[in-house]
């Protein structure tokens, strides 16, 4: 699975700071009314979004993994203990 890279949403933020930098020093009123600075914000709630669902993607494969394992060794255990008995008769 691929993720998003905290390089990249970091660069592009960090470009967007420089961007509202320039425009409160130019002082554009006009710039400053398009809906970039909407986009921007929703960026920041989507990457929000994905970290979070990425925290909990990681913690549900952890979960499967490790029941996988358990049940795994239960049902090795078992087996073996069914092939010695068939064995003895």
């Amino acid at each position: 699975m691929q993720g998003i890279e905290p390089k990249l949403h970091t660069s592009l933020t960090s470009r967007i700071e420089y961007y509202r930098l320039l425009i409160e020093a130019v002082d554009d009123a006009e710039s400053q009314s398009s809906d970039l600075f909407l986009q921007i914000s929703e960026l920041g709630n989507l990457y929000d979004d994905y970290l979070f669902n990425k925290k909990n993607l990681e913690k549900s494969i952890k979960n499967y993994r490790e029941y996988h394992d358990h049940l795994r060794k239960r049902l090795t255990v078992r087996l073996r203990e069914l092939k010695r008995k068939a064995k003895q008769r």
